[in-house]
């Protein structure tokens, strides 16, 4: 397919339940994965195609200027737009908006008459010190929360002002309610994206740990004040495996009594 080789990984392995531990090196014709079997960010499924197809990922051309990321829906292949922007590629401006010199703002809205221009949405409040990327996670913290997930950010777009983001779910140390491997949803609300709390890259892999909402209308999993996100790399790998034979031997309830 799209990869000449394969790696075994024990950690894996095991995570999976001795099922599977293949990890492809080297992925090509702009996939990634575990198996090569999603395109990179940047390019999109052509449905048409099977996975197997050495161009079953397509470009999404977004337009450098209008566009908030070279990244586009997996699907549709629906760029981000910026405010006051339209079309898949992110392209020409919306009704109601005229194009201005601005390469942050391309976009800005028409006058109305009376000489007024109509108003944005409103300010969003403080924003304060991002308390959902801490400085460290220790074992208190990995304690209580419900769930704790290895992430890698696919795309993401924008829907009812909240940012979706299109993620695969790689490992699971705590299930929670909804932690289970695959691909999902992590959502923004409007204050936390007014705020850029967090700054989350596509392409990146993340630790993200939270509580289970059980009243959240949102298919996936909601950032919120009791979340945390942090980038991933083989130190964090470590330490978060720690946390879990830890909380395996029980250790978790012991430190939620104290």
């Amino acid at each position: 397919m799209h990869a000449k080789r394969c790696r075994f990984d024990q950690e894996l392995y095991r995570l999976s339940g001795n099922r599977s531990g293949g990890v492809c090196i080297n992925c090509r014709h702009n996939t990634i994965g575990r198996n090569c079997h999603l395109c990179k960010p940047g390019y999109f499924r052509d449905t048409g195609k099977p996975i197997t197809n050495k161009r079953a990922c397509k470009n999404c051309g977004c337009h450098p200027v209008g566009s908030l990321s070279k990244s586009c829906n997996q699907t549709s292949g629906q760029c981000v737009c910026k405010l006051g922007v339209t079309g898949q590629t992110c392209n020409r401006c919306a009704k109601g908006y005229q194009q201005s010199r601005s390469t942050v703002t391309p976009c800005i809205r028409l006058p109305v008459k009376g000489g007024g221009i109509v108003k944005g949405s409103s300010e969003q409040g403080d924003c304060g010190k991002c308390r959902i990327v801490p400085k460290r996670l220790n074992q208190k913290k990995y304690c209580k929360r419900d769930y704790a997930l290895q992430v890698l950010v696919m795309s993401k777009e924008m829907v009812d002002n909240w940012v979706r983001y299109r993620v695969l779910v790689e490992h699971v140390f705590k299930r929670g309610v909804r932690g289970r491997r695959g691909e999902t949803y992590l959502w923004m609300s409007p204050r936390l994206v007014h705020c850029k709390c967090p700054k989350i890259r596509t392409g990146r892999r993340y630790i993200l740990l939270g509580n289970d909402d059980a009243s959240s209308k949102w298919q996936g999993n909601v950032l919120n004040e009791k979340s945390l996100l942090m980038e991933w790399d083989e130190h964090m790998k470590d330490k978060v495996l720690r946390f879990f034979k830890r909380d395996k031997l029980g250790q978790c309830s012991i430190s939620r009594r104290m």
